[in-house]
């Protein structure tokens, strides 16, 4: 049923206790919408049971993920729609304090960039790979070309902070 171009909902709302992302989830699935539907619930939900900074985070890739070409004014490329996704994952598997000392930002080259707020360190997030640099207690450490697998990251940036 629809009502000045706001979908309705046909079956009447129930209170749902949701403290955790899998509590959205499974609400999430409960409902009889399209798929499209439930991202956007999905993503609202999950932004609402988590912490300010996994939300932060949430709503500066919703932000980069509009950057078209030609963001920086000088010929930079919009972010690749894979590297959104490597992030999204990420995301997907944190906490709210994996958040707390990394900022998102994007490369002219439409990768994504994560930049410590406590130490010299960056990571650059890639289609495939990510590689890092850090300087840390006088010791600097970095790696390329490492193939990405969201977990592997995550550990990193717990390792760094």
């Amino acid at each position: 049923m629809e009502d000045n171009g706001i979908k309705m909902v046909s079956e009447p709302a129930v209170a749902y206790p949701m403290t955790s992302y899998a509590d959205v989830m499974e609400y999430i699935h409960s409902l009889h919408i399209s798929h499209e539907d439930k991202e956007k619930v999905a993503k609202r939900l999950t932004l609402e049971v988590t912490g300010k900074n996994l939300s932060k985070a949430f709503d500066r890739l919703d932000s980069l993920s509009r950057l078209q070409n030609d963001w920086d004014g000088c010929g930079a490329s919009k972010i690749s729609p894979y590297v959104l996704n490597n992030i999204r994952k990420v995301l997907l598997i944190s906490d709210d304090e994996d958040w707390k000392d990394w900022m998102i930002s994007p490369a002219p080259n439409g990768t994504l960039g994560l930049q410590s707020k406590r130490h010299v360190a960056s990571i650059s997030i890639g289609d495939k790979e990510f590689s890092y640099f850090c300087s840390k207690d006088e010791v600097e450490e970095g790696d390329s070309h490492i193939l990405f697998v969201p977990s592997t990251l995550l550990n990193l940036m717990r390792r760094i902070v």
